[in-house]
């Protein structure tokens, strides 16, 4: 019987006030009342003064393509060890893709592999911040401005994240957000989309209206709106942004509780970690928390960790397979630097169950079937 689910979605209890809210002043499409408090909210929390609710960050990636008229044949630099959607939004418009391997302590894009990947083609880098953790983003950000090329940050585990103070997602020419309901905060399906590159903000707001010019028309900058280039309905309804406000105003505490929780991973699990069995990040009072991971010696440990901790009731997965390993993927070039450490790291990741609702019990529980393992 299982005793202790990998997820469960935070629900803060104000979701059917705000909807209700929706249905009473019948206000449903985009944009609404509740995208626009969603995004001033937003505004607060990243110090980004331009945002706009998506339907999901794959929308957002999509629409961030469109944004920087990335063409048939134009290069994009990512790293292998990400979502598929890294990959796909850039791809649909006919993008060569650019896998690079991660440095393994960060389980991010290894930015000294930059220079290897990048060609005379290359329009954007992608920055994937996995588990809302990230370093080095300085020398990505100064990359990029000395090659000329786009930086895109795919933030969609990073709310509430921080790199020198400053918020993931707000590094980059646009920065790509999730609320998927296996994120900290969610509305089931839903994203965002960060533009800090003002030169972009115009092209966006067309894009999101599914091609035309009918934001200035309903600012009432023009008399009727027009196709002006090619979009899609990437807007998030009244009823998302609804769901999604209420879970906005509880996202400190959210945060707060999941760092507690993360910090007792680190202390319970520290003894087998000094021991060499399992690895985990060291990590600063920056991060939200999203994802705590360990890593064991090897695939074959790994599975029979899953395996072990199954049978005690206890839900533990792995996470991404690279991408340049999938069918689709090996059409596509792959920097590394001898070693790949990509499928090397990903073979020994373990995600233990971590969400608002557990318990300090139910970590120690985790904690307690890890241990056993190794003491086996």
């Amino acid at each position: 019987m299982l005793k202790i689910p990998f997820n469960i979605p935070f629900i803060s209890g104000n979701e059917i006030t705000t909807i209700n809210e929706v249905i009473q002043e019948k206000v449903f499409s985009s944009p609404g009342k509740f995208a626009k408090k969603c995004e001033q909210e937003l505004s607060k929390i990243t110090n980004c003064s331009d945002i706009r609710l998506t339907t999901s960050c794959t929308s957002a990636l999509e629409l961030a393509a469109l944004a920087i008229d990335l063409k048939a044949g134009d290069e994009v630099i990512l790293p292998s060890f990400t979502f598929v959607s890294s990959a796909n939004a850039f791809a649909l418009r006919g993008a060569k893709l650019v896998f690079v391997d991660i440095n393994p302590k960060t389980m991010c894009l290894d930015e000294t592999l930059l220079e290897k990947a990048i060609t005379t083609r290359t329009k954007a880098v992608v920055l994937v911040h996995y588990a809302g953790l990230t370093e080095n983003i300085e020398r990505v950000v100064e990359f990029c401005k000395t090659h000329n090329i786009f930086l895109i940050e795919d933030a969609a585990q990073s709310i509430d994240s921080y790199y020198n103070n400053q918020h993931l997602g707000t590094f980059g020419d646009l920065g790509c957000f999730s609320f998927h309901d296996t994120k900290n905060i969610h509305c089931g399906e839903g994203g965002a989309i960060l533009i800090n590159n003002k030169s972009l903000l115009e092209k966006v707001d067309i894009i999101l209206e599914k091609g035309t010019n009918r934001a200035a028309f309903l600012a009432g900058e023009i008399d009727n709106y027009t196709w002006q280039s090619l979009g899609s309905s990437y807007g998030l309804s009244e009823i998302n942004a609804a769901f999604l406000f209420a879970q906005l105003q509880e996202l400190k505490t959210v945060t707060k509780k999941r760092k507690a929780l993360y910090s007792l991973y680190q202390n319970q699990l520290q003894p087998l970690k000094e021991k060499g069995l399992i690895d985990f990040p060291k990590t600063a009072n920056n991060h939200n928390a999203h994802i705590f991971f360990i890593k064991t010696k090897d695939l074959v440990f790994r599975n029979k960790l899953i395996t072990h901790l199954e049978s005690n009731g206890i839900s533990a997965y792995f996470h991404y397979s690279p991408l340049h390993l999938s069918e689709m993927g090996k059409q596509y070039h792959y920097v590394n630097s001898g070693k790949d450490f990509s499928k090397e790291e990903s073979e020994k990741l373990v995600r233990l169950p971590l969400f608002y609702g557990s318990t300090e019990s139910d970590v120690e529980l985790v904690c307690d079937g890890v241990k056993q393992f190794f003491s086996a």
